[in-house]
């Protein structure tokens, strides 16, 4: 076979067993009968066009009127269309946003509205002093609060007490008939608080006579705000005492502070003279419910407590998920607390503004845009369809050459026989492999010997399955440059036909996405680990908990989960910064793995939460409580050591929860409640404890 010059080695082919680039080289005459198609189509238009220049000008100009007038007129059909739809779009808007202001009124002048309740109540302890229970059942009664601002639970006082002063007051209480009467959760505090008046004094409102909501941290954020200000004081999203079992609903309370006599002109000053607090609590639903409940409703509403987030959500109205024409958040300022309420229009105020006018006004100015021009165009189209059709052959040509050459990749054209000779080869081969075209089309060097010996199976069935259906294919693959790294590549062919339906050629693409491989890499290892400490996620630890479950399952063994929330960590966040945060977190990451065995699992859920998962503890439960036990007593040890932050060293002790598990006796998700809730007996306990998991419910951190 003779051996082709440098111009025309990239028509040259290779011969290959498996890919369409090696082998032998091949003559390929189609790509310059092509050209010589266009030259000889050229040459006999050019005296035709010389002779006739003037008419050929004329043409033009008149095609040229046909474009400038199509452009003119859509762009006058767009502009109307484009004002017309505006003005409904913005009319739309203008109308949803003052139905969704006066919505946000309506909603504020209803906390108002309870914040006046509170006022008149610390109004009646300002008048007589101490009223008695009866004087408070009297003065909210008389309110009618049923009728006049439904969606309120109660109005109560919570009376501060000393701990030196809280077995007196107690005793003082259960004299009054109430014989089981104790503040709630024991304990010893620095300070106490009790509710000792909460009216109706019937049904889920006994659960909270005596409770001390100043031992909640949501709550004694709130009731310190409002101590402070002296104004009503709007607490975060909580779940009360009130609730039961079902039918839990979000939850938040409103205080207003109660003072003795004594001047309260500064902070100090109030806090000495403060008694206790009017408060109200208050169930998100039934309260929205109650002042958004209209039947056909033309807005849909979210509310949030803070930043618009699944875990913040207060209230959502049927139908507010849905994807709406228009949607705006507005934040509510009250009780020195903010909410967002995200409004979406309803598919009632959606149906009512429909309007197909602008649809009209585009569909029908386009028609006769077309009808115009067709008219113009059709014209001139005729006498210039030679001299268009060699202008396009040898645009077609230009735009190939361009495209081969200068598209990031090696394109190639085989004929699709056995052998698979190449046709053309670009110059897109040597940036990918290392090698120039004429190295493969000469046979110094082989395509084969570059492709992943596992991947060489899976490229040659691809493309004998391509050829045997005259089907595209795309696969990816690895390869091996002359300079040593490996790559990916994706390498897409189609087999094209010819009249008698037998494969003729085999076109395709070879092009590099070892970058894009490298990104999918990242996003998994994003997906399943936590990008501060590298632990674990969620996500990771749910689907690791459920395998360890499996295995207890098959096994008999038992395991155990650790659930570990950091004491006070907010105080290091909030005095050294998050950075300081940040490398406490690392560290405990760090700590916990040492101390675990290399099968056990450290993730991290999230802020300052750990969960780690002990498997093959023993074959009964008392052999992993003990293990469980010992390890979690280490942990203790091991995490209450100083963290060095800068000059500094702090503390950070930890309080763990221990659940043990054996097979599917109960799902991933109830044995971290179980752990969760474990840990929270170890944080009411006086924190830096551990705790089992126990079904007393006595030992169960108040729900609120």
């Amino acid at each position: 076979m003779n051996r082709a010059g440098p111009d025309k080695t990239r028509r040259q082919s290779l011969v290959s067993d498996y890919s369409p680039i090696g082998g032998a080289p091949s003559e390929a005459p189609v790509n310059e009968n092509a050209e010589s198609s266009v030259h000889a189509v050229e040459s006999a238009l050019r005296p035709t066009m010389t002779s006739t220049g003037k008419r050929a000008s004329q043409l033009l100009d008149r095609k040229a009127t046909a474009w400038v007038v199509l452009l003119l007129t859509v762009l006058l059909t767009l502009a109307l269309w484009r004002h017309a739809e505006t003005q409904f779009i913005q009319g739309d808007k203008d109308n949803f946003l003052r139905v969704a202001e006066k919505q946000k009124n309506i909603l504020i002048t209803r906390m108002d509205d309870y914040e006046q309740v509170l006022r008149g109540g610390a109004a009646l302890f300002a008048a007589t002093g101490m009223p008695s229970r009866k004087q408070w059942q009297a003065y909210v009664e008389t309110l009618e609060l049923d009728q006049t601002l439904p969606g309120i639970l109660g109005t109560g006082f919570a009376l501060m007490v000393p701990p030196a002063a809280k077995e007196a007051h107690e005793r003082l209480i259960r004299a009054e008939g109430f014989a089981d009467y104790a503040i709630t959760p024991p304990g010893n505090r620095d300070m106490l608080s009790s509710i000792v008046y909460l009216e109706p004094f019937t049904g889920p409102n006994l659960r909270a006579f005596g409770y001390d909501m100043f031992s909640n941290p949501v709550r004694r954020e709130a009731m310190e705000r409002a101590r402070d200000t002296g104004q009503p004081a709007l607490s975060k999203k909580v779940t009360l005492v009130q609730e039961t079992v079902s039918g839990v609903q979000p939850g938040f309370l409103i205080y207003f502070p109660v003072y003795n006599t004594a001047p309260t002109d500064t902070v100090a000053a109030r806090r000495a003279a403060l008694i206790g607090f009017v408060y109200s609590p208050f169930r998100a639903f039934d309260l929205v419910e109650s002042t958004f409940n209209v039947p056909g409703q033309i807005v849909e509403l979210e509310l949030f407590d803070g930043e618009p987030a699944p875990e913040n959500l207060l209230y959502a109205s049927q139908g507010a998920g849905r994807t709406a024409r228009h949607v705006t958040d507005m934040p509510l300022e009250r009780g020195g607390h903010g909410w967002v309420a995200r409004f979406r229009s309803s598919a009632r105020l959606e149906a009512s503004r429909q309007s197909n006018q602008p649809e009209l006004i585009l569909f029908g100015g386009l028609a006769l845009d077309l009808l115009l021009f067709s008219v113009l165009y059709m014209n001139a189209r005729h006498r210039r369809k030679m001299r268009q059709t060699a202008a396009r052959l040898e645009q077609i040509l230009n735009s190939y050459k361009s495209l081969v050459e200068n598209i990031p990749g090696a394109v190639f054209r085989s004929q699709a026989a056995a052998d698979l000779p190449v046709l053309q080869l670009s110059n897109g081969i040597t940036p990918l492999t290392g090698e120039p075209p004429e190295h493969f089309l000469s046979g110094e060097r082989a395509y084969r010997q570059l492709i992943h010996p596992d991947d060489k199976p899976q490229v040659s069935a691809a493309i004998a399955e391509a050829i045997a259906k005259r089907c595209a294919y795309n696969i990816e693959y690895r390869i091996k440059t002359t300079d040593g790294f490996a790559r990916w590549v994706n390498e897409r062919g189609r087999v094209t036909p010819d009249e008698s339906g037998q494969a003729r050629w085999l076109d395709g693409l070879i092009f590099d996405i070892s970058e894009r491989k490298a990104a999918e890499i990242m996003i998994r290892d994003l997906a399943f680990n936590d990008t501060l400490t590298g632990l674990p996620n969620r996500r990771l630890l749910l689907d690791r908990l459920d395998h360890e479950l499996a295995i207890s399952e098959r096994t008999g063994r038992h395991g155990a989960l650790l659930f570990i929330d950091l004491d006070n960590f907010k105080t290091i966040n909030d005095t050294l910064g998050h950075a300081a945060g940040d490398r406490v977190l690392v560290e405990v990451s760090r700590r916990l793995v040492a101390s675990v065995r290399e099968s056990d699992t450290v993730a991290r859920l999230g802020g300052d939460e750990f969960v780690v998962i002990l498997e093959n503890l023993g074959n009964t439960a008392d052999e992993a409580a003990a293990e469980a036990a010992e390890l979690g007593s280490n942990i203790l040890v091991v995490l209450s050591q100083p963290y060095r932050l800068g000059e500094a060293l702090r503390n950070c002790t930890p309080s763990i929860g221990i659940t043990t598990f054996c097979g599917h006796q109960a799902s991933a998700g109830r044995l971290l409640r179980q752990a969760d809730s474990a840990m929270y007996q170890a944080k009411s306990a006086g924190r830096h404890q551990l705790r089992f998991h126990t079904k007393d419910p006595s030992t169960t951190a108040p729900s609120g």
